[in-house]
């Protein structure tokens, strides 16, 4: 028998960090400071897999196999012996998956588990390579809020005390049974996805409260009523969403707790968003348009083209794939075709823009040296960038929020006499009711197509943008 080049027949011993079972493994593998397993490269399992390795214990699971192959992956000191202690929790992360899971996705008490020992981004770099982490239908797509939660209510213990604590984790409880149902019945997906983001807001808010009142004396929601709330909102300057979630905390506890008083208050009080609600003229919206075309960075300036030209939500346009675009036989421009939607035309500048994103996308290299081959502009989050990141964009690259980009496309596609593209984005976008948007349409009589005065776009935007769009 001839032995290749480099290749040594020598054997050495070495146990299995998933079951502990001695495995035998190519001599070089004493060198490498990594975890071993019985999936890794230089181990030698030609004789079988031992009877209490994990695989045979979960038939076979390709999570299993995948977790066990991954270990040395999330082992690899990248960056020398800084990155060891990282390396090493992300091992230890993949293996409590192997042990305590092992097949498909994780529950959200497994979660919570873990995410007391060790922060999101740490526990998504040790999973995300895992099968399941891939599925269209994943339960959760981001862990980033989930650990904040119980945070809060261990902030809230620490200064409030237990009652008041016991009151919030029962609240966080039962949100997490209301989305269990949901899993259990096939609620969710694509569509309708879980979003923890909005739970931890609403608890956060929730915390600063409680902690508020314990400063006051309150140990207890007993004698602390409306009066309360409104000297809350006075103080702080509270915003009427804030105050309207606190009031919907009250009415829980009084289903369990009689004696709590009665709160309400209509979340259509004074709001910003009713009274201030900005939208930039014709003459600011050129100039806006102008800024961000002489703007340096290709994704800011193509991010902030599709929120100012087409009213796209930040979250819709940092997710844009490859397999969105298609070239336009007639102008060679791209046209951006998502599943299950419309394809409408763009602009030469977004065009032009695209390229030069779909240029650095093909520079991009993921975690553990996956290249990223389907998001235009890719990042951490789910393959591309955090929905923050892309809004600092925009806004660096036009001087605006994207809402204000978002809401001036909508007037402007009305003023311009596009009223089919501008219902389509009333109605599936923006969430504004098929009565309402008949009465703006109504509103904009036959004057559509000139210009628009500025007190006429000013009261047609209030019949149909009265609210945020967050």
């Amino acid at each position: 028998m001839i032995v290749p080049r480099g290749h040594s027949t020598k054997r050495t011993t070495k146990p299995c960090a998933g079951c502990g079972a001695t495995l035998s493994a190519r001599t070089q593998e004493a060198m490498y400071q990594r975890v071993f397993t019985c999936q890794t490269v230089t181990a030698d399992t030609s004789g079988g897999l031992p009877v209490e390795c994990w695989i045979n214990r979960t038939p076979n699971s390709v999570e299993t196999i995948a977790a066990l192959a991954a270990m040395s992956q999330v082992s690899k000191r990248e960056d020398g012996s800084a990155r060891a202690p990282s390396a090493a929790k992300r091992a230890q992360v993949v293996q409590r998956y192997i042990v305590e899971v092992g097949s498909g996705e994780p529950p959200i008490s497994w979660y919570r588990d873990v995410l007391r020992e060790h922060n999101a981004r740490l526990v998504t770099g040790a999973l995300a390579t895992l099968p399941y982490w891939k599925q269209d239908k994943l339960r959760l797509h981001s862990l980033k809020s989930l650990g904040a939660i119980d945070k809060c209510v261990s902030r809230v213990r620490g200064v409030a005390g237990d009652n008041l604590a016991d009151m919030l984790g029962a609240f966080v409880e039962h949100y997490y049974e209301l989305m269990a149902f949901g899993f259990d019945n096939n609620l969710y997906g694509s569509a309708n996805p879980v979003k923890i983001s909005t739970l931890h807001q609403r608890i956060y808010k929730l915390a600063n409260y409680l902690e508020w009142l314990s400063g006051q004396g309150h140990d207890s929601l007993r004698e602390a009523g409306p009066s309360w709330l409104m000297r809350y909102i006075t103080e702080r300057e509270l915003h009427p969403s804030a105050a309207y979630q606190i009031s919907k905390f009250y009415s829980w506890v009084r289903k369990k707790h009689p004696f709590v008083p009665s709160v309400r208050y209509d979340r259509r009080g004074k709001s910003k968003y009713r009274t201030e609600f900005e939208v930039l003229k014709l003459d600011a919206s050129r100039e806006a348009y102008e800024r961000i075309c002489a703007h340096p960075e290709p994704q800011g300036r193509a991010l902030a083209l599709l929120a100012l030209l087409y009213a796209q939500r930040t979250i819709d346009s940092i997710s844009l794939k490859r397999a969105d675009l298609k070239r336009d036989p007639d102008s060679g421009l791209w046209m951006i075709a998502r599943p299950g939607a419309e394809p409408f035309r763009i602009e030469q500048e977004l065009s032009e823009a695209l390229d030069q994103c779909l240029a650095l996308a093909e520079q991009h290299v993921r975690r553990l040296g996956a290249v990223e081959d389907e998001y235009i502009f890719p990042g951490r989050l789910l393959g591309h960038l955090v929905e923050e990141v892309g809004s600092k964009r925009i806004k660096a690259a036009s001087g605006c929020s994207p809402n204000i980009l978002r809401r001036t496309a909508v007037v402007n596609m009305f003023r311009g006499g596009e009223k089919t593209m501008g219902t389509v984005v009333l109605r599936d976008i923006l969430n504004v009711s098929s009565k309402t948007i008949h009465k703006a349409i109504k509103m904009t009589g036959e004057s559509v197509n000139s210009p628009m005065a500025r007190e006429e776009a000013d009261t047609l935007r209030r019949a149909f943008l009265d609210a945020d769009d967050d």
